[in-house]
């Protein structure tokens, strides 16, 4: 009786995946590392902060440590809610815990931390710090912090999309409690340009509502303002900042620069353009958060 190629064909695949070698690899997941099975058996090969266990990689963390203390070795997070925290602990004298996260270029991030203290504790000094890195461990350029003894906050607006690492480190000391909470914020693009060329026009009269972050960061508006009248222009932060503003003329010549409060007497009708800031003061300054500015025309 002969047979149908169609059954024949079917018969030789049938001997041909019996045949097949299979690969030991492909029941196995190594996570940041690769597999190989060149000795004829799974191994995974992990890069460095990893281990292998359980036919993976992780991360090689000191026995007792709860986050990584390097680049390699970091803790990837996602994004958290505004108001949301996570618990971590610095355990020993010379423990840091490094994070990793995802940044898209053009917009600003924000790790922060805050530690518990005793009432006994009396120091001025930031109780845990955070400082903003790339894969090489390099500082973040425009990323400095600033806070109290208990909190701390550090901000950065992405150059270029890809991964940064926050890393945390504090004093360690009887009165300060060995946990902190920590979280991680996306607090989405600029709000206002940064120079002249990108000052955002608004109308006298109209309240501003603004965000100065990351640290060192500027607001400019453009206001349209004519020759004798005088305009009181108003730049008011919350209770942990200092305003400060840059007033130039229609030339770009600078009219005022100092704190939160100036009268302006117009000599030149055009636009006149404002740049608004956090400056230390006084009193105590995160020098990064809200701020409100008001411009009145007081000529009757």
């Amino acid at each position: 009786m002969l047979r149908s190629a169609s059954s024949l064909a079917m018969g030789l695949a049938l001997v041909l995946c019996a045949c097949a070698p299979v690969d030991p690899c492909d029941a196995v997941y190594c996570g940041p590392g690769r597999c190989d099975a060149s000795s004829g058996e799974a191994v995974c090969e992990c890069p460095y902060g990893y281990v292998q266990a359980d036919m993976t990689c992780k991360r090689n963390l000191r026995h007792g440590d709860d986050h990584g203390d390097s680049i390699d070795a970091a803790t990837p997070l996602e994004f958290m809610a505004l108001n949301e925290v996570k618990s971590a602990v610095l355990d020993t004298v010379d423990d840091v815990d490094v994070f990793s996260f995802r940044v898209t270029a053009g917009r600003i991030y924000r790790f922060s931390c805050r530690r518990f203290l005793d009432e006994g504790y009396e120091g001025t000094d930031p109780t845990c710090v955070v400082e903003l890195l790339d894969a090489d461990g390099r500082t973040l350029p425009g990323s400095a912090g600033s806070g109290s003894p208990g909190y701390y906050r550090a901000s950065v607006l992405a150059t270029q999309d890809g991964t940064a690492y926050a890393r945390v480190k504090g004093l360690f000391a009887p009165t300060i409690h060995r946990s902190y909470d920590y979280s991680l914020v996306d607090r989405g693009p600029d709000d206002f340009g940064d120079t002249l060329a990108e000052a955002a026009r608004w109308s006298v009269g109209n309240r501003v509502s603004g965000n100065i972050e990351p640290y060192g960061d500027v607001d400019v508006i453009a206001l349209d303002l004519v020759a004798g009248h005088t305009y009181q222009l108003l730049c008011r932060a919350d209770d942990y900042n200092n305003c400060g503003m840059r007033v130039r003329g229609p030339g770009g010549e600078v009219l005022f620069q100092a704190g939160d409060l100036f009268n302006l007497q117009v000599m030149q009708s055009g636009r006149h353009t404002v740049e608004l800031f956090f400056i230390t003061g006084p009193r105590f300054s995160l020098c990064v958060g809200p701020y409100t500015f008001s411009s009145t025309d007081l000529t009757p």
